[in-house]
């Protein structure tokens, strides 16, 4: 299984992801540790971002083809990304999960992180850019992590990925 949090920033994918994966003992890949990882000294620019997601998904495809499953945490936010992912997915069982947030939740959130030393581009205009246009594909769940707590999201989140059996 392929678990994928995508959503716009400040939406609460890297909290998610980290708690689901601390639950269920699986790996995280996220593709801002990835790009920090492989291009430490590089700009945060689209091309970088991009080199950072094929990592993350040659990574993730690694994973599964050994059997194992793994938590993706991007923002998946360009069509490209998403196809790409499709392509890694191809015959594993993909579970997307999308955060949504408002523009003002996100930037509240934003103003209470500490200055993220990943995102240096990342400012508050940004983010509400970024939220607003975010391209949701109702492909999954979508959660709304701005009325549900955490721990209420994480519940949905374990019904998705196990459903009741009648």
């Amino acid at each position: 299984m392929l678990i994928v949090f995508a959503g716009p920033p400040c939406a609460g994918k890297s909290t998610l992801a980290t708690e689901l994966a601390r639950r269920r003992n699986l790996p995280v890949l996220s593709m801002d540790a990835t790009r920090r990882r492989i291009l430490p000294a590089a700009a945060h620019t689209r091309a970088d971002r991009q080199v950072a997601y094929r990592a993350m998904h040659m990574a993730a495809g690694l994973l599964l083809r050994a059997g194992a499953a793994a938590i993706l945490d991007a923002p998946y936010g360009h069509a490209e990304d998403r196809d790409d992912l499709a392509q890694t997915a191809a015959g594993a069982d993909l579970r997307l999960i999308e955060c949504r947030v408002s523009p003002e939740t996100a930037v509240l959130r934003f103003r209470r992180r500490a200055p993220d030393p990943i995102r240096l581009d990342l400012t508050e205009t940004l983010v509400r850019q970024l939220v607003l246009a975010f391209p949701y594909t109702h492909a999954g769940l979508l959660l709304d992590t701005e009325i549900h707590s955490p721990s209420e999201c994480l519940e949905q989140i374990e019904s998705f990925l196990d459903p009741p059996t009648p």
